[in-house]
C-alpha cells in the first residue's frame, strides 16, 4: 500500500516512521534549505537533529494545506544536552523532510 502524506496518523506511529527514516538503511532524511539555514544560525549539526528525532517526543502536529502534508514538532535534548526542537514532515513510508529547527 502506498503511503498517503495527507492521512492523519497517531503520534506514536508517526514517531516510529520518523525514527525509521533516521536509522533504517532504506530511510531518508532530507534537510530543506530553510532548515539548513536555521541549523547554522542555531548551531545544530545533522547529528543533533537526528538525535532529537530519535529520542524526542512529538509535542504538536499541524496539517500544511499548501504542501498537503502533516508537520510534526518534536522536542528533546540535543547531543550536548540542550533542549531543542525539530519540525519535520513525513513524505513517504521511509522519508522525512526537516522543515526547521527550534531553539
Amino acid at each position: 500500500m502506498k503511503f498517503d502524506p495527507t492521512a492523519k496518523i497517531e503520534n506514536e506511529i508517526a514517531h516510529r516512521i520518523i525514527q525509521n527514516a533516521v536509522k533504517n538503511i532504506n530511510g531518508k532524511v532530507i534537510f530543506s534549505s530553510h532548515a539548513k539555514a536555521r541549523m547554522q544560525e542555531r548551531n545544530y549539526s545533522p547529528q543533533d537533529v537526528q538525535y532529537i528525532l530519535l529520542n524526542g517526543s512529538i509535542t504538536g502536529k499541524e496539517f500544511n494545506e499548501k504542501n498537503r502534508t502533516w508537520a510534526y514538532t518534536l522536542r528533546g535534548d540535543d547531543l550536548e544536552g540542550d533542549e531543542g526542537g525539530v519540525v519535520t514532515a513525513i513524505i513517504g513510508e521511509w522519508t522525512s523532510i526537516i522543515i526547521t529547527v527550534l531553539s
